[in-house]
């Protein structure tokens, strides 16, 4: 791997010290441009081979706002990115370094692999069992999306990006929330600026929409409808743009449109909408109340999800020994089906998508 030329990152002339004091260490090769708390970068120990992630993130000063990297350095969970060293830069920066995973974020998996509906459960109930570690320890993530939570393996989820992370007080259930991605934003944090272990469980619920299949696009413009997009076209500042789409966006949340459960495939049951609705409620007492109920109730369910998975893009599920798949020919919902090892079509089912998956789920 060639090193990175140092000098040439994105990042203030502080960090490009620190990184050539590192590199006696560590020797670079990447710069990411998912560092949107921070700037992040890729290296590998000249000794060990170990392959890491450094991340830079501003701290201000102010401790108040400051995750204590010691406390989660002694975090042992499968399920939580391991803090291998943590530092000071300055009195406006600091770091921590984390072993690198490979697969990397589960945005990338979203974007590029189709996920069946026992994957994104199973996903899910790994960031469920590395959040209670973090909750028991009386931290909260507070900047919970795919982009934040890691892939070691194909079977193995981390939480990683402890940019955000806060120690609640004694005596405190809710600090304030962190300004970093408003699209996961709870309701609470939106009107109050308040966030808690309830606001945690939240983010999880819009991970789980998103590994389902559910409608939530990064780009700003696409949040708007015709009235709002008119206005927004009208401003020619960026900095103005940006301000009306968060607007925009904080009036979604707040009145619990931000999920549009109609998008999701017709695969996913009510009893998982259900589940999503409850971990995204817009009344933070309404949600479940701890990782550990958000992961009982989707371990209560999953025997009766049916494992819908899109397999080259085609709806795909195995059932009691046969193989279904619904294809669309010329505007027409099919359905074909093996039990062995030849295909042919079963011209039982008719009507629209939803009406086909509907009835396959009924067939013995």
């Amino acid at each position: 791997m060639t090193p990175i030329y140092i000098d040439g990152i994105n990042a203030p002339d502080e960090i490009k010290d620190c990184v050539k004091q590192l590199s006696s260490d560590f020797t670079f090769y990447r710069e990411s441009s998912k560092g949107a708390n921070g700037y992040l970068l890729f290296g590998q120990n000249k000794i060990t081979d170990i392959r890491i992630a450094l991340k830079f993130y501003y701290w201000g000063n102010n401790k108040a706002f400051h995750a204590e990297p010691q406390k989660l350095s002694q975090i042992n969970s499968d399920n939580v990115i391991k803090i291998l060293n943590a530092s000071y830069l300055n009195d406006e920066w600091a770091y921590f370094i984390t072993p690198l995973c490979e697969h990397g974020d589960l945005d990338d998996f979203i974007e590029t692999t189709d996920i069946g509906n026992h994957k994104a459960i199973d996903m899910v109930n790994q960031i469920l069992i590395g959040i209670s570690f973090l909750h028991s320890e009386r931290f909260i993530h507070r900047d919970l999306k795919p982009s934040n939570i890691y892939l070691c393996d194909e079977e193995r989820v981390v939480i990683g990006d402890f940019g955000s992370v806060k120690h609640i007080p004694a005596g405190l259930t809710t600090i304030p929330a962190s300004s970093h991605s408003i699209l996961y934003r709870p309701p609470e944090s939106v009107t109050t600026n308040a966030y808690g272990i309830s606001g945690d469980i939240y983010q999880i619920g819009i991970v789980l929409y998103q590994l389902l299949g559910g409608y939530l696009p990064y780009e700003d413009v696409a949040w708007l409808n015709k009235k709002e997009l008119l206005h927004y076209n009208t401003l020619t500042d960026d900095f103005d743009k940006s301000t009306f789409v968060d607007q925009c966006l904080k009036n979604k949340i707040t009145k619990s449109k931000l999920l549009v459960m109609s998008s999701l495939p017709p695969w996913v049951p009510d009893s998982v909408k259900r589940i999503i609705k409850k971990a995204c409620h817009k009344d933070p007492s309404q949600r479940f109340n701890t990782a550990s109920e958000f992961k009982a109730k989707l371990h209560q369910v999953k025997p009766q999800v049916l494992n819908w998975s899109l397999v080259n893009g085609t709806p795909t599920l195995v059932k009691n020994g046969t193989t279904f798949k619904v294809i669309d020919e010329d505007g027409i919902v099919k359905v074909k089906k093996k039990r062995t090892s030849s295909w042919r079509y079963d011209n039982s089912f008719t009507g629209n998508l939803k009406t086909v998956i509907e009835s396959i789920n009924t067939t013995v």
